[in-house]
């Protein structure tokens, strides 16, 4: 079973317990971004009113892990690795992106998937504080970690 601390741990990312959050199954990263399942996530928001309106975006959308086959190496869209954004980063910026240049309705290769991921988390921008940089270096490390696990690369 795909397991979020241990995604965040083969990547190399920072990350502890979000402290605010008793439940558990939120972590809070080095460069300050919410990481949880999307149900842990949309659980959290109804507990924490000063998210609402942020979306629970899927770090690898499920439809991408689809597309290349290897969503049965994966729990179902709701246990999936997802990162809490402002609606205008992952609607404006991420989504519009990654559909542009990869739109759903056509075959994705690895390598253009990836190159899609790369410019889409290049735009989402210093949403939390952590660093642009720092933000999109996680996001990516996220990326490579499912695509390895999938065998992708």
């Amino acid at each position: 079973m795909f397991i979020v601390s241990s995604a965040l741990s083969s990547g190399g990312v920072a990350f502890e317990k979000y402290a605010r959050w008793p439940a558990g199954g939120v972590f809070i990263t080095g460069a300050h971004q919410l990481i949880g399942t999307y149900s842990d996530l949309r659980r959290f928001q109804q507990f924490d009113r000063n998210y609402f309106g942020w979306h629970a975006h899927h770090i690898v959308e499920s439809q991408d892990l689809d597309r290349l086959g290897v969503s049965h190496l994966f729990p179902p869209r709701d246990q999936q690795i997802c990162v809490l954004l402002p609606e205008r980063a992952h609607i404006g910026r991420i989504n519009s992106v990654l559909r542009n240049q990869n739109p759903t309705n056509v075959r994705a290769t690895t390598n253009e998937l990836l190159r899609a991921y790369q410019d889409a988390y290049a735009l989402v921008g210093d949403y939390c504080g952590g660093g642009e940089a720092n933000i999109r270096k996680e996001l990516m490390a996220i990326v490579s970690v499912i695509f390895r696990m999938a065998g992708l690369h």
